[in-house]
Order: structure tokens, then C-alpha cells, then sequence
């Protein structure tokens, strides 16, 4: 794949404070990247870098093979699209796609061709004459778009374009983005703290955290390949039990952890007593009211919630803790209260080798009473 932008050894710091830390990564040409993490992870500070906003303290940044950590925004072929749009309220619709063109001197007849072609592919033909306050704040984010897309750029920057627009519209604009980068065939980088819109809207994700790169890849793979606790909790909901391996192999592997034992798709790659982390999706946790063959774990189902398509459960373990489940709204499930037997499929535990300095104590024997194994 063609690389449209690569970042090598990128780091920022603002006085004594680490912003980003040695950052790699390559955006390839006509994908859609989002940067996803929490508050203060540096995925603006980085957006800001690529567009030429603020300078790295060290490291390159390429835009189709060409550094331009030197070039000025102005001189990067990047456009950026913000968050509070950056729309001129004096002005029309048209003269706002325009005015870049408009101040680059481009003749009135390219212009208005561009800026036709601009509001067509925001869907906004027709709205030409009109000003910002007869629009809906969907359509003045379309606007910003249409304005950062008339010049023709070859990377397009999204800094949480949706975060400010209610619900049902914010759900229309992630459609509406996506179909506008498959048409458009530009390169989008988009900022985002939310992960569904970032696992419905990307070719690839992106997952930062204090200024490094946790992990990057496809939607799919984010979500049910996690390579880190921190990927596996952001990234959708988890239960995640810390353990000690205390069989890697076969006929099943094992993982010791509070509760008692948890089986494992046997892996070579583990070593007898490493510390690793367990992570169950609440979707792949299933109950019943009798017991299953294999493995399983007792609880009590302490919490329904209805949540339109689908029921959300908290489940008590005999340890204390809670081990979130989810299931199709149709489902039938034990009754409210009930003692019932937990269990999943092998192939469901995610197995994520901790870091050297996660420590692991067990603090009181684990009760292996309420624990069945083949």
C-alpha cells in the first residue's frame, strides 16, 4: 500500500511535560485512520503536528514520502476540519467553500465549479445563497467539510468533527463521513474519543494512550485481538481477571486467578506461572441454570438492564466480584437472584500477557468449590 503519511520517532513536549513519546506510524493513502483514546492522550497534540499546527520537538513527519516537518500548514496540501466548524456567519454558504480559493486568486469560473462540485459531495447542492443561521449544525459541519475539501488536499484532518451535534445526527454524520471519504478516495485522519464511532467509521484505529501508541489495526482485530488490558477495557466492555498460568498446554490451558481456575485455548508462546490477563467480552458469557460440560463458574445474577436490542446482566462471583454479560434482547435468561453456571467458549478467552511490572499476589486461597473442569 501506497504510504500517504509517516511519522517516525515523533515526540513533543511542552516545557518539562512528555506529550508524545517516540511515536512511528504510516497512514496509507485513502484510508480512513482514526486516532481513538481517552482525554489528554496526545491524539490532538498529534493531529496538530501533522497539520502543522505545532512542531514536533523531535522526530519527521512525511506526507507522500516528503518530510514536511519544516513546511508551514499552509504549504502541507493537509486541510483540517474542527470541532466548532470555523465558519464565516457573514457570509454565504458558497463564499464560505470559496474563500480559500477566493484568497489563492483562483478564477471566478474554476471557483464556482469547485465549490458546486465541494457542495455536491456534502450533499448541500441548492444551498448555495444561504446563510449559517438558516442551517442545522449537521449541515454547517457539512459545510466545514465542503470548505476543507474545495483545494483538493491530500490528507483531510477531522479533530472530533461530531462531539458537539446530538445523538441521532451525530449517528446520520458517521454514514455520512464514511461515504463521503469512499467517494471522495482522500486520506481522513480523524480524532475521536468514542469507540464505536471509531470501530464503525475506520479502515483502521489507531489506540493511544499517555502519549504512546497502544496498538493499531483493524476494527475487528482491535476488538477481539486486543494486544494490551488497555486496548481490551477502552475498546468496547471486558471482564478482565489477572492471573498466573499454571497450565499453558494441552489438553487445555489453565490460568489461576481469585476466583479459582479459568481454561484457556492451550498456547505454546505462555510459560508455566506467567502473569497474564484473562479478558471475557460480556457478549461471549453465557448462563444457565444447570450446569454445562467443560468448564464453568458459579454466580448470582445480581442486575438486568433493558437496552432496546439487546440485555445487559452483572453477574456476582463467589469472590465478590462483578462479571459483566450481554445477550440478544430474545434471549431467555435465569431469573433475577438465581444461583446460575457461568461459562464461554474457549476460544473466547483472550489471553494478554501482562507487563514485567504488573505484580500478581493472591491474597486469600482461591475457592475452587464453586469451580468445574473437564
Amino acid at each position: 500500500m501506497e504510504e500517504m503519511i509517516q511519522l517516525t520517532a515523533l515526540k513533543k513536549s511542552f516545557g518539562d511535560v512528555s506529550i508524545i513519546h517516540d511515536l512511528n506510524m504510516t497512514v496509507h493513502a485513502g484510508e480512513f485512520l482514526t486516532l481513538l483514546g481517552p482525554s489528554g492522550c496526545g491524539k490532538t497534540t498529534t493531529l496538530r503536528m501533522i497539520a502543522g499546527f505545532d512542531a514536533p520537538t523531535s522526530g519527521d513527519i512525511y506526507l507522500a514520502g516528503a518530510s514536511v516537518k519544516d513546511l508551514p500548514p499552509n504549504k502541507r496540501k493537509i486541510n483540517t476540519v474542527f470541532q466548532n466548524y470555523a465558519l464565516f456567519p457573514n457570509m454565504t454558504v458558497a463564499q464560505n467553500v470559496g474563500f480559500g480559493l477566493k484568497m489563492a486568486k483562483v478564477a471566478v469560473d474554476q471557483r464556482e465549479e469547485r465549490v458546486t462540485g465541494a457542495l455536491d459531495l456534502v450533499q448541500l447542492t441548492g444551498y448555495e445563497n444561504r446563510k449559517l443561521d438558516q442551517l442545522s449544525g449537521g449541515q454547517k459541519q457539512r459545510v466545514a467539510i465542503a470548505r476543507a475539501l474545495v483545494n483538493h488536499p491530500k490528507v483531510l484532518l477531522l479533530d472530533e468533527p461530531l462531539s458537539a451535534l446530538d445523538l441521532k445526527l451525530r449517528k446520520q454524520m458517521q454514514y455520512e463521513l464514511k461515504r463521503l471519504q469512499r467517494k471522495s478516495g482522500i486520506t481522513f485522519v480523524y480524532v475521536t474519543h468514542d469507540q464505536e464511532e471509531a470501530l464503525m467509521m475506520s479502515d483502521r484505529i489507531a489506540v493511544m494512550n499517555k502519549g504512546h501508541l497502544e496498538q493499531i489495526d483493524d476494527p475487528k482485530t482491535l476488538y477481539e485481538h486486543p494486544k494490551s488490558s488497555f486496548v481490551a477495557t477502552f475498546i468496547g466492555e471486558s471482564n478482565v481477571f489477572d492471573g498466573r498460568v499454571t497450565r499453558p498446554n494441552a489438553p487445555e490451558g489453565q490460568v489461576t486467578v481469585e476466583t479459582g481456575v479459568l481454561s484457556i485455548t492451550p498456547d505454546k508462546t505462555l510459560r508455566q506461572d506467567q502473569i497474564v490477563n484473562v479478558v471475557i467480552r460480556p457478549e461471549k458469557v453465557k448462563v444457565s441454570l444447570t450446569p454445562q460440560p467443560g468448564f464453568h463458574i458459579t454466580a448470582r445474577i445480581s442486575e438486568y438492564y433493558y437496552a432496546g436490542n439487546v440485555n445487559k446482566a452483572v453477574l456476582i462471583l463467589p469472590n465478590g466480584g462483578e462479571l459483566k454479560m450481554s445477550s440478544t434482547a430474545q434471549a431467555s435468561l435465569p431469573p433475577l437472584g438465581s444461583q446460575a453456571f457461568v461459562y464461554w467458549d474457549l476460544a473466547d478467552a483472550i489471553v494478554i500477557k501482562s507487563p514485567a511490572d504488573k505484580i500478581y499476589n493472591v491474597v486469600a486461597q482461591p475457592d475452587f468449590s464453586s469451580v468445574n473442569q473437564k
